[in-house]
């Protein structure tokens, strides 16, 4: 009985963390559809997948329940989160949309409920092997849908070719192979005898980055791995470190942005399109914009919507129904304005901080982890838009993290209840 709880239980984990990275699901119940096909995505019924949803957040909150002392405690030492969740419900009252604020404020907390669940539920260690496991499925099935599906597996319209395995899209698909590929690297730290695993992992992952022909997510690709290399200097004392790695990473967001744009020069020189011309001719519009209710937003989600949302105005200067202002904190401002982004940020910093602190005296594999995927969350945000976005793989594993690196300078400690997680045992606990 005992083998097959712990195997239940990691089914619900691996397979929600498919659905909220958005795979499957929402490619079948859109028939395939690519960006210049016939119709619009608005018209597809994604039903099924928000009634999947409201489970999981019925199952997280009764997990949760079942073990709320020990939950509160972290919780109470996770208070940028709690303000940050409170701002998001309190916005409601401010919003230019209200009814969809309320309606995304509640699926952002049913998607936290998962994070603090996958953070509080399994240690560090553990979370990251979760990770593994999770996308070599994902690695796995793109390839099946590629070769055995390609009308599904690669994408039509305007990117023909491009693949996007199970995903709707070549950028995401292109996001979730960067992430994929850090989590093998991470892992590839461990040396050992299952090492070549994780490096088969991270082969296989950039393969994917380069079909994807998404140039954004192969810029982020080299960014992120050359510090990854660079992270070695946590070994060095804090007071050079920490400058050195904060300087690393500001460095990889604005070389990002301007890489990207010197890539549409020279590739637009020659007739082509990297799919990334104009993204930043949109922000100083919405700048403007938020400029008009700049201490507290528009309130979460209440920006964009219709034509009778105040983003109408973005999509008359800018000629195009542009979904966001494609950067995250540009976004995250104009929701919650300056107080919400500076909350933010404060509790960015000092996660960021904490992870650069234990990597020196914990498994460097799991610390390195943590601090490469903040800057990883730095360098999409700079061209995409994913910061306390509901429903979102970004988000939860953004709340799992941040209740993971609670304890300050000491060993995280596992719940009584908590178990070892790998392939193997995986495997065995269906035996």
């Amino acid at each position: 009985m005992k083998k097959l709880w712990r195997f239940l239980e990691l089914a619900f984990v691996i397979a929600y963390l498919i659905l909220y990275a958005g795979g499957i699901l929402t490619l079948f119940l859109s028939g395939g559809f690519s960006e210049g096909n016939a119709g619009s995505l608005r018209d597809v019924d994604f039903a099924l997948i928000r009634q999947l949803l409201l489970v999981n957040y019925g199952i997280s909150f009764l997990l949760l329940l079942w073990r709320w002392k020990y939950v509160v405690q972290r919780l109470f030492r996770s208070p940028f989160l709690l303000i940050l969740l409170g701002l998001v419900v309190c916005s409601v009252l401010w919003s230019a949309q209200p009814s969809l604020t309320q309606t995304r404020a509640i699926a952002l907390l049913g998607t936290t409920l998962f994070g603090i669940y996958f953070g509080t539920r399994f240690s560090p260690k553990e979370q990251l092997n979760i990770l593994a496991i999770t996308f070599s499925i994902i690695l796995l099935l793109s390839l099946v849908f590629v070769i055995a599906l390609p009308q599904y597996g690669k994408m039509s319209g305007i990117h023909a070719g491009a693949w996007r395995g199970i995903f709707i899209h070549k950028n995401p698909f292109g996001q979730l192979m960067v992430l994929s590929s850090l989590i093998f690297l991470s892992l590839s730290l461990r040396g050992g005898q299952s090492s070549w695993k994780a490096m088969l992992g991270l082969t296989i992952s950039v393969f994917m980055i380069v079909m994807s022909a998404s140039s954004s997510s192969l810029i982020n690709f080299v960014t992120l791995f050359l510090v990854f290399t660079v992270l070695k200097v946590t070994l060095w004392p804090d007071r050079v470190m920490i400058p050195v790695i904060s300087a690393l990473a500001a460095f990889g967001c604005f070389a990002s942005i301007f890489l990207v744009e010197m890539l549409e020069l020279v590739v637009g020189s020659v007739g082509k399109d990297l799919t990334l011309t104009g993204r930043t001719d949109i922000w100083p519009i919405v700048i403007r914009q938020g400029l008009q209710r700049p201490i507290l937003g528009y309130g979460y989600s209440g920006f964009w919507g219709d034509w009778n949302s105040p983003g109408a105005a973005v999509w008359k200067d800018y000629g195009w129904l542009a979904p966001n202002a494609h950067n995250g904190f540009i976004d995250l401002w104009i929701q919650l304005g300056f107080v919400g982004a500076a909350v933010f940020i404060l509790g960015f910093l000092q996660m960021f901080i904490r992870s650069l602190q234990l990597s020196k005296q914990s498994d460097p594999s799991l610390y390195s982890w943590s601090v490469i995927y903040l800057i990883f969350t730095c360098l999409i945000n700079s061209t995409e838009s994913s910061l306390m976005v509901n429903n979102s793989l970004n988000w939860v594993l953004f709340v799992s993290l941040g209740i993971s690196l609670q304890l300050q300078k000491s060993r995280l400690r596992q719940p009584k209840d908590s178990i070892k997680i790998s392939a193997d045992n995986l495997v065995h606990s269906v035996e």
